[in-house]
């Protein structure tokens, strides 16, 4: 480009010999000599047929004046927009969504058995705008398919990741409470997302063999749910896979390995290596998927079989001192925090309660005569502390300013609207500011009564099983916990 001249305004090369700009300071120099003065408002504008700018010729505003009403709500004078309302006051209107639902029934083609139904539904869940936008979404619908079933119309506004927006979940709140149609299971769809995210970090050649272990073990569970006996948790399934997908990752890197018939001891020895403290559940995992891909002859021998198994690994979770319960329990019975978090934090580090007991706890469980709380999995209620009373108080008038009708104690602006439990990761939010989680506060609790009671009595107590809490036994909790000192 340097054969070119410079522009005189941008120093861009221009090519046009006739011209000193380039095309854009070209055209907006033409534009520019193209405006006169106008001689209504003497500036230098682009002039219409008429002679004078485009702002002058503008047709001049109506001298009607605007029609105003006295508002039966607010009794502010405002324009009318319907029914004797202003129009903030109609957008609240509690009557909104049945007019609504009247007048959209009079437009479709058949009115389906449920329509005034789900009127009264989104009506006392939802903000009256919310539940028009809800109708009008399940109207557009039945006006496209009038013969449109319910399990179609939740199929409708599925998307394709099995997410639905705001009315798609409150449409399928709606007939899955009415029993129109089946509830989702959105846990074990969840679940499957994770086990395909770790099967998808396999390389490929080891990837096969694993994808037909994991299926296996899906399979175990279901025979086990259907025979009665305690089924396998996703937990334990995507735990299994974690290490089994750490160890592909291991032998592709190190060998390269690239088929499970190429494995050895050794191999399996160095893996275990990186990573001491967890032998004894790798080694176990190992053991397991062995036996089954020589069951499936995807080996000749079996490399793991030779493996020792470590010993049972003790408890090495957070337990927090004497002087951060004192603090974290002062912090707490205060009125400064949020509710949510004083009857979290309170109910772990003094009942040892876990966050689904916790999330999963309802007002039908409270015994407001006997002090007493119905927390999930606990052979008998739970009472109640005087600190841990007051802020279950604060949390149901924290809940009956939501206006919900949620049947938990702890319900977010996202459960406001619906019947499920608040989100596995809000208590942990909740308690964030507060410098420790929900876990640690119970395994702290856990540690205490274990080690000052009996596993076998705590177990009884909490509903648990004294095999588990054995590991709380431990010498490293006694030198974490037990520090007797003085409070400052």
């Amino acid at each position: 480009m340097s054969g070119y001249r410079p522009c005189a305004d941008c120093g861009a090369p221009v090519k046009p010999r006739s011209r000193d700009r380039c095309h854009i300071c070209h055209r907006k120099a033409v534009l520019a000599a193209l405006k006169r003065p106008c001689p209504r408002c003497r500036r230098v504008r682009h002039l219409r047929p008429a002679g004078i700018c485009a702002i002058c010729d503008q047709p001049a505003a109506s001298s009607r004046p605007v029609k105003t009403i006295t508002c039966h709500q607010c009794g502010q004078q405002r324009r009318n927009a319907g029914h004797g309302l202003c129009n903030r006051c109609k957008l609240a209107d509690p009557d909104w969504p049945f007019r609504y639902a009247v007048s959209l029934a009079g437009r479709l083609p058949a009115i389906p058995p449920w329509w005034e139904d789900l009127a009264a539904f989104t009506a006392a869940r939802y903000h009256p705008g919310g539940a028009v936008a809800i109708l009008r979404q399940a109207g557009r619908m039945l006006a496209a398919d009038p013969a449109a079933s319910p399990r179609q119309i939740l199929a409708a506004v599925t998307r394709a990741d099995g997410t639905a927006d705001a009315a798609g979940r409150a449409l399928t709140a709606f007939f899955t409470s009415r029993g129109l149609a089946l509830p989702g299971d959105e846990a074990r769809r969840r679940a499957a997302i994770r086990r395909h995210r770790f099967l998808a970090a396999i390389p490929t050649g080891l990837a096969r063999a694993v994808t037909a272990f994991s299926d296996a073990e899906l399979g175990e569970r279901d025979r086990a749910r259907r025979a009665g006996r305690r089924p396998l948790s996703d937990t334990t399934l995507e735990g299994r896979l974690r290490i089994l997908r750490d160890l592909s990752v291991h032998l592709a890197t190190s060998g390269p390995v690239t088929s499970w018939a190429e494995v050895t001891t050794s191999d399996l020895e160095g893996f275990l290596s990186c990573h001491p403290r967890n032998r004894h559940q790798d080694t176990y995992v190992m053991r397991r998927f062995f036996a089954f891909a020589r069951q499936r002859k995807l080996v000749l021998a079996d490399p793991a079989r030779s493996l020792r198994l470590g010993a049972q690994p003790g408890f090495t979770g957070t337990v927090l001192g004497l002087s951060a319960q004192q603090e974290l329990f002062h912090r707490w019975t205060s009125s400064t925090t949020h509710p949510h978090e004083r009857l979290t934090g309170l109910l772990a580090l003094l009942h040892a309660a876990s966050s689904m007991q916790i999330r999963a706890l309802a007002t039908t469980g409270i015994d407001h005569r006997h002090h007493t709380l119905a927390l999930t999995g606990r052979p008998f209620p739970t009472p109640a502390d005087p600190p841990t009373w007051t802020a279950l108080q604060a949390c149901l008038d924290h809940r009956d300013q939501l206006a919900t009708l949620n049947p938990h104690v702890i319900v977010t602006h996202a459960t406001r609207t619906g019947d499920q439990p608040a989100d596995g990761s809000y208590l942990t939010r909740r308690l964030g500011p507060a410098g420790t989680t929900p876990s640690a506060c119970r395994q702290t609790r856990i540690a205490q009564l274990v080690n000052d009671l009996d596993p076998k009595l705590t177990a009884a107590a909490l509903g648990m099983h004294d095999t588990g809490l054995v590991r709380y036994l431990a010498g490293n909790v006694d030198r974490d916990r037990l520090h007797r000192t003085a409070p400052a």
